[in-house]
C-alpha cells in the first residue's frame, strides 16, 4: 500500500509540473486541464468591477483609458512574439484573446460591469472564448506533451519535448529523456519510425546527443527534400580574397552555404586540417572536387596542386594551365616522393620568420602561399603508404593541406596511420552503412549520417565533417552547386592576375616551375608591348611583280644633324620603351596610396571606377584591383556600403578618414 500511494503521489507531482493538480480519479484527470480558461473568465468580472470602482469617477480618467488600451496592444505584441514557433492560428489566437481581456478593462473603467451591454458581453462573450480554448485543447490532446503520442507509437514512452523552434523547411525540438530508461541512441535507431509516424521521407528526422547531459537530446525534422534538384552555381565565394576564408562547394538543405576551412586559426582553436573525400562511382566526387578546386584557384595566397594518376584531363583539363597538375600514376609516385623534403624546407623557413604555422603574413610579407595538395584516385598513390604518412604527420607545420579522394578508404587501401591524420571527412554518396564509417566518424553516422541512402542515384549530396562547423551541420545532408566546367574555366581565368606563385625554394625541390607552364612565362606589360603586329599566316603573300621591282630610296633625304664631335647631346631623351607589370608588392602599395590619396582628398565613396586604368597604374586587370579593395576593406582601411549596380561601393573607415 505504501508503495502504491507513492507511486501516486509520483504521478500527481509530474501532473502538477505540467501547469495545473490533476486528481487521482478518472474523471477528474479528464476535467481539471479544461477548467483554467473558464477560472480565468470568471476572475474576469470581479476585476472589471474593482477597475470601474477605482477609475470611473476619477478626475485622470481621460489618460487612465487610453494607458489601459496601450498597455494591452503591448501585451497582445508579446503575446504573438512569444507565439512564434506555434502554428499562425495559435499565435492569433492568443493575441486576440489579450486584446480582448484588455479591452474588457478599458470598457470597464467607463460603464459599470454590473449594466448591461458589460454584463452580457462578458457572460456569452467570456464564455465563448473559454470554450474556443477548451476545443483547441481536445483537439490537441490535452495541455501536457503533444508529442508523446508519437514517442510512445516507436515505444519511446517517457520522451518528452521542451522548447520548439520553428524554421522555413526546419522544425527544432529539445528531447528530455527519462534519465536511465532511454538513450540518446534509443531514439537515434527509431529516428526513421519517428519519420514514418509524421509521414515524412527516409532521413528526415535526425537526433543529436548533449555532450554535457545524456539525458537531454535535439530532434531535427525536415519536412521537404529541398535537395532533391541541386541549386544553381553562384559563381566563386571569395574571388580574390584569401584561402583563410572557407570554401563554399554547396549547401545545406536549409539552403545555408557550406562552409570548409583548410587553414588553422589560433583564435577560434581550429587546427589546420586535411580531408578524405569518399563516394562510390558516379556519385558526384569529382564534380564536387572541381567546385573546390575553383574556390581554391580563384584565391591570391594558396598554391593548388592536383595530383591525377588516372583520369589526367578527363578531370583536370578544365584547369587548363591554371593549375599545377601532375597526371599519370608513375609520374604522381616521383613527385610524392619529393614532398617531404619541400615541407621541411617550408617549415624551417616559416620558423626563421616566428610562425609556428602558416598564417597570411608568411604570403604577404615573405612570399610564401598555402598549399593544397590534392590527390585524385589516392589509392594509386597510397602505394607508397610510409611516405604518404610522413607527409600527413608533417604537412600541416609547413602550411600544406592534403586532401585523399577515393571511392572507399576501407583498411586495404588506406593504413590507419594515413586515417588517423585526416581531420575532415567529405563523404559523398556510398554503396553501404559501413563505406560511410571509414569517412565519417561513429558520432556523426548514429546522429542520423546516412550517405548510403543515395548511393549514385543523387550525384553531388554528401556529408561533410571538418574543424569550424557545428555538430548539428555536420549531420545535415548537402548538395554541391550545379555548374559547369566552362563556368568555372572562365572564373578561374578571370583570377589568374591574382593567383600566386611557389615559394622559388618549394617549386625547386618539387620541380615545379613557379607558376603552372603557360600562365606567366614573361611580366604581362613585356608580353603585350613586344606581341608582332601581324603574324605569319595573315601577312599577304608577295607577288613576283613585287617581288623584281627595286627598293627605292627618298630622292633626298634628310639631311644629317648639325653638329661635330664636341657636340653636346641632350642629358634626358624620352622614351617610350616597355616596363612590364611592377612587382605585386610595389602594385598593392601604390594601390593603396592611390585610395589614401582619395580619401584625403575627401572623397566619401570610392568604386574600382574612380582609380586609374589597373593594366598601366598597376599592370593587372580589374578583377585584381576589386579583390585588393576588398582586402582593403577587410583591413579596416575602407567598409564595403553596397554597390551602385555596377560595382562595390566603399567608404573610408572610422580612423582613416580625412
Amino acid at each position: 500500500m505504501g508503495s502504491r500511494r507513492m507511486a501516486g503521489g509520483d504521478l500527481a507531482a509530474s501532473n502538477s509540473e505540467q501547469g495545473y493538480y490533476v486528481p487521482r480519479n478518472y474523471v477528474g484527470s479528464k476535467v481539471a486541464p479544461y477548467l483554467g480558461q473558464w477560472m480565468l473568465m470568471l476572475l474576469a468580472w470581479p476585476v472589471g468591477a474593482l477597475t470601474h470602482w477605482m477609475m470611473a469617477d476619477s478626475a485622470q480618467l481621460p489618460w487612465l483609458t487610453p494607458g489601459l488600451a496601450v498597455m494591452g496592444a503591448v501585451l497582445a505584441g508579446v503575446a504573438w512574439k512569444a507565439g512564434g514557433t506555434r502554428s499562425p492560428i495559435t499565435q492569433t489566437h492568443a493575441a486576440l484573446t489579450v486584446l480582448i481581456g484588455t479591452g474588457w478593462m478599458v470598457a470597464c473603467a467607463i460603464t459599470a460591469p454590473w449594466t448591461n451591454p458589460l454584463f452580457g458581453l462578458w457572460l456569452y462573450g467570456g464564455a465563448g472564448l473559454a470554450i474556443s480554448w477548451n476545443i483547441r485543447r481536445a483537439l490537441r490532446g490535452g495541455e501536457g506533451d503533444a508529442t508523446s503520442g508519437l514517442f510512445e507509437k516507436v515505444k519511446l514512452a517517457g520522451v518528452k519535448t521542451k522548447a520548439i523552434e520553428v524554421a522555413p523547411n526546419k522544425v527544432t525540438a529539445a528531447l528530455a529523456l527519462p534519465a536511465g530508461e532511454v538513450s540518446v541512441e534509443d531514439v537515434q535507431g527509431a529516428s526513421n519510425k519517428l519519420a514514418g509516424a509524421l509521414r515524412l521521407h527516409k532521413g528526415a528526422v535526425r537526433i543529436s546527443g548533449d555532450p554535457d547531459d545524456l539525458s537531454q537530446a535535439t530532434m531535427t525534422i525536415v519536412p521537404n527534400d529541398v535537395l532533391r534538384h541541386p541549386q544553381p552555381w553562384p559563381g566563386p565565394s571569395a574571388p580574390g580574397g584569401s584561402i583563410v576564408e572557407p570554401l563554399v562547394p554547396g549547401l545545406y538543405e536549409d539552403n545555408e552555404p557550406v562552409q570548409l576551412w583548410l587553414p588553422g586559426d589560433k583564435k577560434t582553436a581550429r587546427q589546420l586540417t586535411h580531408v578524405q573525400v569518399n563516394g562510390m562511382n558516379g556519385s558526384g566526387k569529382s564534380h564536387g572536387a572541381k567546385i573546390a578546386w575553383t574556390e581554391i584557384a580563384t584565391r591570391r595566397d594558396v598554391v593548388l596542386i592536383v595530383l591525377d594518376p588516372s583520369k589526367g584531363e578527363q578531370t583536370v583539363g578544365f584547369l587548363g594551365d591554371n593549375v599545377h597538375t601532375v597526371t599519370g600514376h608513375k609520374e604522381c609516385a616521383q613527385f610524392i616522393t619529393r614532398v617531404p623534403a619541400a615541407i621541411t624546407e617550408q617549415a624551417s623557413q616559416l620558423g626563421k620568420w616566428g610562425f609556428d604555422q602558416w598564417v597570411p603574413q608568411a604570403y604577404s610579407e615573405h612570399d610564401m602561399p598555402f598549399i593544397v595538395l590534392w590527390i585524385e584516385e589516392a589509392s594509386r598513390v597510397l602505394e607508397d603508404a610510409a611516405t604518404l604518412t610522413t607527409i600527413a604527420e608533417e604537412a600541416r607545420s609547413a602550411g600544406i593541406s592534403v586532401v585523399l579522394s577515393q571511392q572507399k578508404s576501407s583498411f586495404r587501401r588506406m593504413s590507419t596511420d594515413i586515417r588517423s591524420q585526416l581531420g575532415a571527412g567529405w563523404c559523398f554518396g556510398v554503396n553501404d552503412a559501413s563505406d560511410a564509417a571509414f569517412c565519417l566518424s561513429d558520432e556523426i553516422v548514429e546522429a542520423g549520417a546516412a550517405p548510403e541512402r543515395w548511393k549514385n542515384r543523387r550525384a553531388g549530396s554528401f556529408y561533410l565533417e571538418a574543424p569550424g562547423i557545428e555538430e548539428d551541420r555536420m549531420v545535415m545532408p548537402a548538395r554541391t552547386f550545379a555548374t559547369t566546367d566552362a563556368d568555372m574555366s572562365a572564373a578561374i581565368n578571370d583570377c589568374r592576375d591574382v593567383r600566386a606563385a611557389l615559394w622559388p625554394r618549394t617549386a625547386e625541390l618539387l620541380g615545379l616551375p613557379t607558376r603552372p607552364a603557360g600562365t606567366t612565362t614573361a611580366p604581362a606589360g613585356i608580353r603585350e608591348n613586344f606581341a608582332p603586329l601581324h603574324s605569319l599566316e595573315s601577312m599577304p603573300d608577295i607577288t613576283d611583280e613585287e617581288a623584281s621591282t627595286p627598293l627605292e630610296l627618298p630622292a633626298d633625304p634628310e639631311s644629317d644633324l648639325d653638329g661635330d664631335m664636341d657636340t653636346e647631346l641632350p642629358e634626358d631623351i624620352p622614351l617610350d620603351l616597355p616596363t612590364g607589370r611592377p612587382p605585386r608588392r610595389v602594385a598593392r602599395d601604390r594601390l593603396r596610396r592611390i585610395v589614401e590619396k582619395l580619401v584625403a582628398d575627401g572623397r566619401q565613396e570610392i568604386t574600382v571606377r574612380d582609380l586609374p586604368d589597373p593594366e598601366t597604374t598597376f599592370g593587372r586587370s580589374r578583377s585584381w584591383v576589386s579583390g585588393e579593395l576588398a582586402a582593403l576593406a577587410r583591413d579596416g582601411v575602407l567598409q564595403e556600403v553596397g554597390t551602385d549596380g555596377k560595382a562595390t561601393v566603399y567608404r573610408p573607415a572610422t580612423g582613416h578618414a580625412a
